[in-house]
């Protein structure tokens, strides 16, 4: 059973609009790994829990990072849309085995969609903590310019490292943008031609996992390659 934790909120502040950034300081820190997320406790009304995938590295001890794209009419994601520091929030976790191998070996391909990247972000940074020399792409889904969700961390990440290619596809480009454009896993499709020795993580929306779940195996990642989890 995992094990339940109170917290309080430091930060809180707008990331794309309609996603904001939470960051809470846990009383007692929780080891966890990239990809993981903490159930949140929702106090008003009738309590309910809510997860949330942490989008911080296991290496940043001084807070739990969560990513939270308000739902109209949702309990949950307007409660924690709506919090401000200092306010006392109870967590169980962690959970999940949606994570990153404790050896890469290969290169790894990650895909996402909207605030599916929250999972895929610490498992980058980790990486990159660690150091590697193989190749990582990340394939990022999202409508518009303005919705690209921690753009200024990959693109900071990828001139950093020649070996990190920071690839956003969006479906309601304007005629300003020079990137990809359409849906990420037509975009990863087109772009990936060798998949040798690499694995594929993918988080998102459920019907865009599952799309690019069958694509990686049409084109021949072997089962044990490709990791995922689907968001309802």
């Amino acid at each position: 059973m995992a094990e339940i934790i109170e917290g309080g909120v430091i930060e809180s502040f707008e990331e794309v609009p309609d996603v904001r950034v939470v960051r809470i300081r846990p009383d007692k820190w929780v080891e966890f790994k990239p990809g993981q997320y903490f159930q949140i406790f929702i106090p008003e009304g009738e309590e309910t829990v809510k997860p949330y995938s942490v989008a911080s590295p296991p290496s940043n001890r001084k807070y739990l990072e969560f990513c939270v794209k308000r739902v109209e009419g949702g309990h949950a994601s307007n409660f924690m849309f709506n919090t401000e520091p200092g306010e006392r929030l109870k967590m169980q976790g962690p959970m999940g085995r949606f994570v990153l191998q404790e050896q890469i070996t290969n290169d790894i391909i990650f895909a996402a969609t909207g605030t599916g990247i929250s999972s895929i972000k610490p498992m980058i940074r980790t990486i990159f903590e660690r150091g590697t020399d193989r190749q990582i792409w990340l394939f990022f889904g999202i409508r518009t310019e303005n919705d690209i969700i921690y753009k200024k961390d990959f693109e900071t990440l990828a001139s950093k490292h020649k070996n990190f290619h920071f690839v956003p596809s969006l479906s309601r480009a304007s005629e300003a943008w020079n990137g990809e454009r359409g849906y990420v896993q037509d975009v990863m499709k087109r772009l990936i031609k060798d998949i040798t020795n690499k694995d594929i993580y993918l988080c998102g929306v459920a019907e865009m996992v599952e799309q690019m779940r069958k694509i990686a195996e049409q084109l021949g990642f072997p089962k044990e390659k490709i990791h995922f989890e689907k968001y309802v």
